[in-house]
């Protein structure tokens, strides 16, 4: 009788409800992880994208005019104030969102829900929250990081006493400027676009002779004294033009009494062009000024000075006397192999 009565104590309208709130309880509790995990992995996503996009990707990205790639720059500018933000966002949600569906699965199971559910966080937040965004977030680092650069800005603005406090804290701890962009590193970028087929193997390799020109010096590439062609300034018209007929050079240096006196420079063209009417004239009336650089002159250096002087050759020296010479093609030779033949005389 009294299980007649307790049976019939619960009305088919109540056990209803009770079953229809059962269902909305667990549908809550299942969209609240759903949540959690979204935005936990939302903000993992974000941090792998900021910390893997490179310098040189957001410098193009800027020249592109993309949208937020501005705002991305000023994001990598300060780095650790941005990072601060995707840390104090990311173990809030972190560290709340597991409280909060801890305690929804208590009131609908019990300690034994909490033990589920932790079960399934655990598994969840390794997979959704970890390894599955961070894969994204690198993979589309440019993309990503340029569309979350506004919001990460405007956290910073919002949470900007606490970002200046954790920020300076870090610093403490991270001494000295890291060097981003070193001659090493672009090297070691030519050669990954060029393993990768970005970069053609010749252009790979003229990229690299630009960093060796600045190893070497005029002393190096020079042609030296002992095999100069060379003329007196005592010299007139038909006698230099005899030597310049069994030469193959445009100009030839001009020398007084020593090779240590220079007296400048000579172009073929004009010595063979004023003999025929002048062979007796002297040499020095058509002798231009020399430009002399020391033997240690940087390759990249020489590039300059020729083009400032408006000159193809120049004579070399070390402590006053003269060594030898060197001419643009000889610099030029050292990015592309093979240039001197291209030394023409100058019309």
């Amino acid at each position: 009788m009294a299980l007649v009565l307790s049976v019939e104590a619960f009305a088919p309208g109540d056990l209803a409800f009770g079953l229809t709130a059962g269902l909305d309880f667990m549908l809550f509790l299942v969209l609240s992880i759903a949540c959690f995990l979204g935005l936990s992995g939302m903000m993992a996503a974000v941090d792998a994208a900021i910390l893997s996009v490179t310098h040189p990707e957001v410098d193009v990205l800027v020249q592109r005019g993309k949208w937020g790639a501005h705002r991305l720059s000023q994001v990598k500018l300060d780095l650790s104030q941005s990072v601060v933000v995707i840390v104090i966002i990311s173990n809030t949600i972190n560290v709340l969102g597991p409280v909060l569906v801890s305690l929804q699965a208590f009131e609908l199971r019990g300690s034994e829900g909490v033990a589920i559910i932790t079960a399934v966080l655990t598994l969840g937040t390794i997979v959704f929250s970890e390894i599955v965004p961070k894969s994204i977030g690198a993979h589309y680092a440019p993309f990503i990081s340029r569309i979350s650069a506004p919001a990460i800005l405007a956290c910073r603005y919002v949470l900007y006493p606490f970002v200046i406090v954790f920020a300076g804290l870090s610093k403490l701890f991270t001494k000295g400027d890291r060097q981003i962009g070193t001659e090493a590193q672009v090297r070691s970028l030519v050669r990954i676009g060029r393993l990768a087929g970005h970069i053609e193997n010749d252009e790979s390799e003229m990229i690299h002779r630009v960093f060796v020109l600045n190893d070497k010096t005029a002393g190096g590439i020079m042609t030296p004294l002992d095999r100069m062609k060379v003329l007196g300034r005592n010299f007139t018209l038909q006698q230099a033009s005899s030597q310049v007929l069994d030469g193959q050079h445009s100009r030839y240096p001009v020398f007084g009494q020593t090779t240590d006196e220079i007296a400048g420079v000579v172009l073929a063209r004009e010595i063979l062009r004023d003999a025929r009417s002048q062979p007796r004239k002297s040499l020095e009336s058509i002798i231009r000024p020399a430009l002399i650089v020391e033997a240690e002159t940087k390759s990249d250096s020489l590039i300059e000075l020729f083009r400032e002087h408006h000159a193809q050759m120049a004579i070399v020296q070390d402590s006053g006397k003269t060594v030898g010479l060197v001419t643009f093609a000889d610099v030029l030779s050292q990015l592309i192999p093979g240039t001197h033949a291209l030394n023409r005389p100058v019309q």
